[in-house]
């Protein structure tokens, strides 16, 4: 996804190339160096063009020739993406650390800055051109990159044209320089030849020939032959030093034209889609491998089989549980007798006899029926190891489903710390399970369903906290679940969590069976193996797992094929929401 943003938000960039020849196949000297084998000297020259062609020098002229200094569309565009936010956050931070644009790093493409407009395309021109030799010949490319593909082969070709004439304009300058040098030169020698002729002629008219003015007048003669041979020879001499000063000098020529680029050459679509394609897939594959280790939960019923030994009795999905409004005359007066439910979810059984949830708990009815087939009142405890797993609810409804099938059942709210039923099904209770422990029971401490075979016994609010806890709740307890025998088909009995307090531990043997509630993707699967390792008795009358708030969408990530989650689809027509 980022490839695909990035490819539809970056500028296009049109390249456009020139080609020029140093042509070294005139010089007389290059000849000599390629017959030798040696044309490591030429590298030197050929890297001083390339910087020759970067310089100052040809890039104002460049700027001044196609006129970018005035040009707004040239001096605003934007080059790149990713450099238009490098230099924004490079101002940000200098803006931050208080220091001057001048003393950072340069900024490059349309961000550049610089009292000089001159300057200021200068530095494009500089940042997106490309000068190289190609391989070990005397041709050189030069590369030009914009977001206009006409600006592109102008500029590659003005680059080309200006290098030419700056050649040409150098080579004119040095012969010019040279000759003059030249000239000098032989006018002095000259100059010189003529006067010493012009005394020989003066000697001769004016001296009578005699023998000592022979001899003066050979002398003389002498000079004038010499200084006449040695300007014949130093005229000689320059002439052949200017001649090869001349040819020594590079000859450069255009021998390919930057063309028009018909199409984007940047970004290239292709090579960023594959290399976004890879590292989508390392990053993908990395935070798959991360989660897969993290992985340390409840998911599946096999893993409950794997890890627990034990089977999972139902997957109950979450509940969009609602509050419940009552009107105040809708309580009779007196002593409240009747369960008033606070939130849907906690008689949702009831309210959707048809739905998966309600199909689960009548599962563990079955389950603990298989299980305890001999007994005529059947206690069962329903625990988690971690509070917030939603003990309570199914508590709550799966006392609903037996007293709906007509079985005589009793739903006792047993967390003295943290009751977790009764403010769902008693709010503003004041008798229940801390007046039975205390000795102070009343038949009618007990709430009943207004349709259903159903008693609710309240635990214990804030007020009674201090009466629960001087005295033996385990003894009150036992001996009221044997009274209850001959009046209830089921106890359910709304637990303690294991982990947080010893309760369970201490009164788990007064129950016939258990029922374990682990929510799904929550709790750690090793964390539940060793709550039950630690209590061997509780693991032994264990009938079964329940996973609980289940994601019913992202079940499907953990399916595979023959398990029974793979099939849950099809389920779905048996079941009302």
């Amino acid at each position: 996804m980022i490839g695909l943003v990035y490819l539809a938000a970056e500028v296009p960039l049109y390249e456009s190339t020139a080609r020029i020849l140093i042509d070294k196949n005139q010089p007389s000297v290059v000849t000599k160096l390629t017959e030798s084998g040696s044309s490591t000297q030429l590298d030197p020259m050929m890297l001083s063009q390339v910087e020759l062609l970067r310089s100052d020098r040809i890039g104002l002229k460049v700027v001044d020739s196609l006129g970018l200094a005035t040009d707004r569309s040239f001096l605003s565009a934007s080059y790149s993406l990713l450099n238009s936010l490098t230099g924004s956050v490079a101002r940000v931070v200098r803006s931050f650390i208080g220091s001057s644009e001048e003393s950072g790093a340069p900024v490059k493409s349309s961000a550049a800055r610089g009292p000089d407009p001159r300057r200021q395309a200068f530095g494009i021109l500089a940042d997106n051109i490309t000068v190289a030799r190609v391989g070990d010949t005397y041709i050189l490319e030069i590369q030009f990159w914009s977001p206009s593909a006409e600006m592109a082969q102008q500029i590659a070709n003005k680059y080309a044209e200006i290098y030419i004439s700056d050649q040409v304009g150098a080579k004119d300058e040095s012969i010019i320089r040279a000759r003059s040098a030249l000239a000098e030169e032989l006018e002095t020698v000259r100059k010189r030849s003529v006067d010493a002729e012009l005394a020989v002629d003066r000697f001769r008219k004016d001296n009578t020939l005699t023998k000592e003015t022979l001899v003066t007048l050979r002398q003389l003669e002498l000079e004038a032959s010499s200084l006449k041979s040695q300007y014949e020879q130093v005229l000689q001499q320059y002439q052949a030093s200017l001649q090869n000063l001349s040819m020594a000098l590079s000859e450069a020529r255009i021998i390919s034209e930057a063309p028009y680029p018909s199409s984007p050459s940047s970004p290239n679509s292709s090579l960023a889609l594959a290399v976004c394609v890879v590292l989508g897939g390392m990053i993908g594959a990395g935070v798959g491998g991360i989660r897969e280790y993290r992985e340390r939960f409840f998911r599946t019923r096999g893993q409950v089989r794997d890890e627990l030994g034990l089977d999972t009795l139902g997957m109950i999905p979450l509940l969009d549980g609602k509050a419940i409004r009552r009107n105040k005359g809708d309580r009779a007066a007196g002593e409240r007798s009747f369960i008033e439910v606070e939130n849907s979810a906690f008689n949702w059984v009831e309210q959707h006899p048809r739905s998966e949830f309600a199909e689960a708990m009548r599962t563990v009815k079955v389950a603990v029926d298989a299980e305890l087939p001999r007994k005529s009142t059947k206690a069962i405890g329903i625990v988690s190891c971690l509070p917030g797993e939603g003990k309570s609810l199914v508590a709550a409804n799966f006392a609903m489903v037996l007293a709906m099938k007509r079985c005589r059942t009793l739903l006792i709210d047993a967390d003295i710390h943290n009751p977790g039923l009764s403010p769902m099904l008693a709010n503003g209770w004041e008798r229940g399970l801390a007046n039975l422990l205390a000795g102070d029971f009343n038949a009618r401490d007990l709430l009943a369903h207004e349709s259903l075979p159903l008693r609710f016994l309240p635990g214990v609010n804030q007020s009674q906290l201090k009466l629960a806890q001087t005295v033996q709740p385990i003894e009150k307890m036992g001996d009221f679940l044997l009274k209850a025998g001959s009046t209830f088909n089921y106890v359910v009995v709304d637990l303690p969590p294991l982990a947080p307090v010893a309760d369970v531990r201490s009164f788990v043997q007064h129950l016939d069976g258990l029922l374990l509630v682990v929510e799904w993707g929550v709790t750690a699967r090793t964390f539940v193996r060793e709550c039950l390792n630690n209590n061997p008795i509780l693991a032994d009358k264990c009938i079964g797992v329940l996973l609980n708030k289940v994601d019913i969408n992202r079940i499907k990530m953990y399916q595979k094929f023959g398990s029974a989650e793979f099939y849950s689809e099809r389920y779905g027509k048996y079941y009302q929401t």
